[in-house]
């Protein structure tokens, strides 16, 4: 559901409270008066008691129609405006965040062009760590940015596994990445390269992980990527509380919401996610994907 949708909801329920509450109130009055006016012709003592009842019946259901209308425009008007709001403080969020992530890119290229002309002996161990930070940044502002948007849209495409996991992998050159099997999935491009980013991320910086073997199965209609590190690990309650999902392991804990925002992705795109521990050490992270036939 896009944030466009989203905001539509409120709006259309708000609407239909304005004119309900308005025609019911509308229509008591009316039939009020009609009631009072049959009574009144009947004459008798009790006419100009029933004038007084009539004449307070225009008034006081004349001022409860106003407030009720004017309540209702008032609320419709400020779902209006939130949404505009939300628009452009998302809109605004997005192209700084594309404007950053480009600076960003441009620096990791020019690292890496510096690395080729100096060689790993001139500079080599600042330019890795240049490399590192800005790879770091790089998916801390797609985090971010999935984070800030939830209900951002995503455009659903035919995806090699391998092909792209080979291609992320070129960003974390202290860690030996080897796939095993090949298929193709339906997803996001940018989403998916985000989760397997992140994957990559956590086995490489919090759990010190120098290698990771990524198999790729077929189980019909689904594709199984299973990521398997041979980093520190994690422990019992840390990968408890990424199970659970809805928040961070701990508030000084940098994992987590890597994790998080790739659970939400996967669940957009009618996948899963699952990490358990090795048997051998390290973590396995395991993604199901709808196949792409």
């Amino acid at each position: 559901m896009t944030l466009q949708k989203r905001w539509t909801v409120p709006y259309v329920l708000a609407s239909l409270w304005l004119a309900t509450t308005v025609a019911l109130a509308g229509w008591w009055l009316v039939f009020g008066l009609s009631q009072a006016r049959q009574l009144q012709a009947l004459g008798g003592e009790t006419a100009s008691q029933l004038g007084r009842v009539q004449r307070m019946l225009v008034w006081e259901g004349s001022v409860l129609l106003l407030l009720l209308l004017g309540g209702g425009v008032a609320l419709l008007v400020a779902i209006r405006r939130e949404q505009a709001r939300r628009q452009q403080l998302q809109d605004f969020f997005s192209l700084f965040t594309h404007d950053l992530k480009t600076a960003i890119t441009s620096l990791q290229l020019q690292a890496e062009s510096l690395q080729e002309d100096l060689g790993p002996t001139v500079g080599g161990a600042s330019l890795q760590r240049l490399m590192r930070d800005a790879v770091r940044l790089r998916l801390q502002l797609e985090n971010s940015l999935y984070y800030a948007q939830p209900d951002a849209g995503l455009f659903i495409e035919r995806i090699r596994v391998r092909e792209a996991t080979d291609q992320l992998a070129v960003d974390w050159p202290d860690m030996a990445v080897t796939c095993e099997g090949d298929a193709s999935i339906l997803a996001d491009r940018r989403a998916f390269e985000s989760i397997t980013r992140n994957i990559l991320q956590n086995a490489a910086v919090h759990g010190q992980a120098t290698a990771m073997a990524v198999s790729i199965t077929t189980q019909h209609p689904s594709v199984v990527i299973a990521f398997k590190d041979n980093g520190s690990g994690a422990s019992s309650s840390a990968l408890r509380a990424i199970a659970a999902s809805e928040r961070r392991p701990a508030a000084t804990s940098g994992t987590g919401i890597g994790l998080l925002i790739s659970r939400r992705l996967l669940e957009r795109m009618r996948g899963t996610l699952a990490v358990a521990a090795s048997p051998h050490g390290g973590v396995i992270v395991t993604i199901t994907m709808p196949e792409a036939a």
